[in-house]
């Protein structure tokens, strides 16, 4: 099934970006240290944000201020997949990381 969703406001870029990560405003409002209210409230394009409250929703939705701001992808911007990849790994502890990270570059020279 495929999903149309408009990305034409700051509000429809960061519901997008959400869907496409497989998020609900339940979990991006745990990220976020929010409510669910306030996650419809900004992705409604309810009231005006704050350019630190925009830079906290390009960090865990694994995009860029520009792209939520302005709509723009910059080429070697994360796609889907990626973008959720460093969502996932940036609410690891550290050693979780090292872990990941070990296992990633072994995988890695095993497919060369």
């Amino acid at each position: 099934m495929n999903i149309s969703i408009k990305e034409e406001t700051l509000g429809q870029r960061i519901r997008a970006q959400r869907i496409r990560l497989g998020m609900t405003q339940e979990e991006l409002a745990e990220e976020m240290n929010t409510t669910k209210s306030m996650i419809s409230y900004y992705e409604n394009d309810h009231g005006d944000m704050k350019q630190s409250m925009i830079a906290e929703f390009a960090k865990v939705l694994g995009t860029t201020v520009e792209y939520l701001v302005c709509g723009v992808i910059k080429e070697g911007s994360p796609d889907a997949s990626s973008a959720e990849m460093l969502q996932l790994f940036s609410s690891m502890d550290d050693r979780t990381k090292e872990i990941m990270l070990i296992q990633m570059r072994a995988l890695v020279k095993g497919g060369r």
